[in-house]
């Protein structure tokens, strides 16, 4: 019985793994502000998220980023320029949703 018990115990720990994991980061908006060669500044809407700091990766729609600098906390709005090859395709005053990208780091 006790075996039985760790078995189902372990299969409810691996499942509440796989969903936390598997479920979607909160996207964040924002609003192109400046477009230069590689990089995009994007002023973000709202409260900046936790996530967002320098070197963080960002997700796009269609591309993925890394951020480059943000700006100071007690500046509002948060603006925050990200290295990406999306940027020639961007214009200022376009509306942008990113999220939290994967890190390469050990890869």
């Amino acid at each position: 019985m006790n075996k039985r018990m760790t078995l189902v115990l372990l299969v409810l720990v691996v499942c509440g793994v796989a969903v936390a994991f598997a479920a979607p980061a909160a996207q964040t908006s924002g609003k192109v502000v400046a477009v230069d060669e590689g990089t995009v500044k994007i002023a973000v809407q709202g409260e900046k998220p936790a996530w967002i700091k320098k070197n963080a990766p960002v997700k796009f729609t269609n591309g993925v980023g890394k951020i480059l600098e943000v700006s100071a906390a007690d500046v509002t709005p948060v603006v925050i320029t990200v290295k990406t090859k999306l940027a020639p395709t961007m214009k200022v005053g376009d509306a942008v949703t990113f999220e939290k990208g994967r890190s390469m780091a050990g890869c």
